[in-house]
């Protein structure tokens, strides 16, 4: 005969058990090493300017050129997060500037030209996922061609001209007007970074383009509707830029044949930089905040150091080499284990 026996219970832990903090995970952490990263530039910066970095002055334009990327940061973040990536956003910035730009030229109010530019970002955003999902192109030879496309564009609205008819009251909403201690410009890229933070941890399609990104076919048959979320990304990017594009023409007033150049290395620098891998999957959007600022210090610096402006690219092209390698070197390493 044989007796039951009953199953075995877990003692709960005691009241006064806490989890062992591993300090070693914390202190190579990737946010935790731009923390220093910033900390340090700071200081050699203030040093070397002999305290210039602090003038109120520089620090409104600090905060606002981290806006003006971080918006657009924020954008491509969820681009790349599912394994797609755009390379056209700096020729974007122009044509959304120099349409909104003609538009402000001809007299328009900003009550009705603010929303072209949101949704100029939005039609171009569509058209780099259409060619993308649709035309089944690679993302970087897709958005390649319309950085060119786009840029022609520019060319032909404005020929050899500038427009500087912009609305001083470009100026005084986004950067001379203050919430506390910060430019508006910077209040309005912490709420979009803020909710698309709160939108990749807690809601289900933030969750699914990690998915998309590890791998696209296992999530497309679970059910996900990778084609919808991706194109949806790319017209949030749009959007973005959109935004971003304001808050520049508020920064500086004039609108040339080549604003935005370059611009969309300062962000991908910045997306890469924060930890978010080329290849999708993994990311997050507080280290693609802490590399904004980490970009927009390296720009603000080389000014203050009187350095010719050339080798910010220089610099920022060094900095995503040596981000996508740590990001590889990591990788490698956590395969191992």
């Amino acid at each position: 005969m044989h007796t039951l026996s009953a199953p075995a219970v877990s003692r709960p832990p005691p009241l006064n058990y806490h989890p062992r903090l591993d300090w070693r995970e914390i202190v190579l952490r990737r946010e935790t090493m731009l923390i220093v990263v910033l900390a340090t530039v700071v200081v050699a910066v203030s040093i070397v300017s002999h305290g210039g970095f602090w003038n109120r002055v520089n620090i409104d334009s600090f905060l606002v050129s981290s806006a003006i990327t971080a918006v657009p940061a924020a954008g491509m973040t969820l681009v790349i997060l599912n394994g797609g990536i755009d390379v056209s956003i700096g020729s974007m910035l122009g044509l959304i500037s120099a349409t909104g730009g003609l538009m402000f030229a001809a007299g328009w109010s900003a009550a009705l030209v603010v929303p072209v530019f949101l949704l100029t970002g939005l039609a171009l955003g569509w058209i780099n996922g259409l060619l993308v999902l649709a035309g089944r192109i690679p993302p970087v030879v897709a958005t390649l061609g319309t950085l060119s496309v786009f840029r022609m564009g520019v060319f032909l609205m404005m020929g050899s001209s500038w427009i500087t008819a912009i609305p001083p009251g470009l100026t005084r909403f986004f950067v001379s007007t203050h919430v506390g201690p910060l430019p508006v410009a910077s209040v309005l890229a912490l709420a979009v970074t803020g909710a698309m933070a709160v939108f990749l941890r807690y809601h289900r399609e933030g969750r699914r383009l990690y998915a998309i990104g590890n791998n696209d076919e296992a999530a497309r048959l679970v059910g996900i509707p990778v084609r919808r979320l991706r194109w949806a990304t790319y017209m949030v990017l749009g959007v973005c830029v959109g935004l971003g594009a304001l808050m520049q023409l508020g920064q500086t007033p004039i609108v040339q044949t080549t604003s935005g150049t370059g611009f969309e290395l300062n962000v991908i620098a910045a997306v890469v930089l924060g930890g978010t891998e080329l290849s999708g999957g993994r990311g997050g959007m507080l280290g693609t905040v802490l590399g904004t600022l980490v970009v927009a210090l390296i720009n603000d610096a080389i000014v203050l150091m009187h350095i010719q402006p050339f080798w910010s690219g220089v610099v920022l092209g060094f900095v995503i080499l040596v981000a996508i390698g740590v990001n590889e070197s990591r990788r490698a390493g956590k395969a191992m284990s």
